[in-house]
């Protein structure tokens, strides 16, 4: 894994499960990636007696003392933003020490949820844990979503002509899908690996599927980075074409001149077509031809006709009575499929939080088993 290049802790959440508590979002960068890990003040009092206790001696910085106001509630703004601050400057005189041994311990990458390579010369190897996983995903989707962004980019600045600055953004869309195609293998054959394990069938099967769609949100990106510039050009030549040009293609050989409905020549109107070049008009647009006998309405008088149009009316008030019920039934559908996915998201909501609990858990075991060891 790259060395950690930045922590910084973005944000705070109260949290209701099991009891009220703040969560500080610690945002961790390396040259490569961005990810987010929130911890409580109970974690980074774990993680201070772990670091004392793997590297024997006090770690370069003390954690803020703890307040009854905090303990009882979590209401005052004021301190617990006071509290953050101190926690960052805690992880960044861990991370900014002379004495590497306290950001390489084992416990402190585990705080942050720094994924470890087994073997540094094959990227495939990493061993993600449950929670760094998912954290690794959100941020290829957020790749991919940059790439998407520098092919945009690249079109409309083409558009615009500047060809220099569409060149450069083709070039950053393809280094980022060269990366995005690295790591989402990564992250596939981080499902089999042994850290994986614990987890039940149908969650890793449902990982599978959203690496697919990472693997198929990729592979559209990379079609739209080979197709090359799309810009509407063609539209514009064709715009710039003299008249003459373009009257062509509409006037047939040999056709003869036409009048407009007034009497006038088309030829003379402006605008109209150049001289020599005429074409042959059937209907006027804007002008209402006269109405047409049928071998339905040519038998029928006038109060024939009327009571046949009161007929052809109700028959269509009876279609779209039809159709009305046909569209309320479809809505209905609509729904109650959006009833039964909000039902899903919550119940995938439930399960994401008792994965990150379960993390949480295991994390903290882990921690416990390296103090001991």
């Amino acid at each position: 894994m790259s060395d950690i290049q930045s922590i910084k802790i973005i944000s705070t959440e109260v949290v209701n499960v099991p009891k009220s508590h703040v969560v500080y979002v610690i945002q961790v960068s390396t040259p490569i990636r961005t990810w987010t890990v929130k911890r409580r003040y109970s974690d980074f009092i774990s993680l201070h007696s772990e670091l004392k206790s793997s590297v024997g001696k006090e770690p370069p910085g003390s954690l803020p003392a703890k307040h009854w106001s905090l303990i009882k509630g979590v209401g005052d703004e004021k301190l617990i933003r006071e509290r953050r601050i101190l926690l960052e400057q805690y992880l960044i005189l861990i991370l900014t020490n002379k004495d590497p041994s306290f950001r390489q311990s084992y416990g402190f990458k585990d705080f942050l949820s720094v994924p470890s390579n087994t073997n540094p010369s094959h990227p495939s190897s990493v061993n993600f844990t449950s929670q760094s996983w998912l954290l690794e995903h959100t941020s290829l989707q957020n790749l991919l979503r940059s790439a998407r962004s520098a092919l945009l980019k690249r079109d409309a600045l083409a558009s615009m002509g500047d060809s220099v600055a569409s060149r450069s953004s083709s070039i950053e869309a393809k280094k980022i899908l060269k990366e995005a195609s690295q790591r989402i293998h990564t992250l596939e054959n981080a499902l089999s690996l042994d850290s994986m394990a614990s987890m039940g069938e149908g969650e890793k099967k449902r990982r599978y599927e959203m690496v697919e769609q990472l693997k198929i949100e990729r592979e559209t990106l990379n079609r739209m980075s080979e197709v090359g510039i799309r810009t509407s050009t063609s539209a514009f030549s064709r715009a710039s074409e003299p008249s003459g040009s373009s009257s062509s293609a509409f006037a047939p050989t040999g056709s003869t001149g036409s009048t407009g409905s007034n009497g006038g020549s088309l030829n003379s109107l402006p605008g109209g077509f150049p001289q020599g070049q005429q074409i042959s008009i059937g209907r006027t647009f804007g002008v209402k031809s006269p109405p047409q006998e049928t071998s339905e309405t040519r038998p029928l008088d006038d109060r024939g006709l009327l009571q046949l149009q009161v007929q052809k009316m109700d028959n269509q008030d009876d279609q779209l009575k039809e159709l009305s019920k046909l569209l309320q039934r479809q809505k209905q559908m609509g729904e109650e499929i959006h009833q039964e996915i909000g039902e899903q998201n919550d119940l995938l909501d439930e399960i994401e939080s008792g994965v990150d609990k379960t993390g949480r858990k295991l994390g903290k075991t882990k921690r416990e088993l390296n103090r001991l060891g």
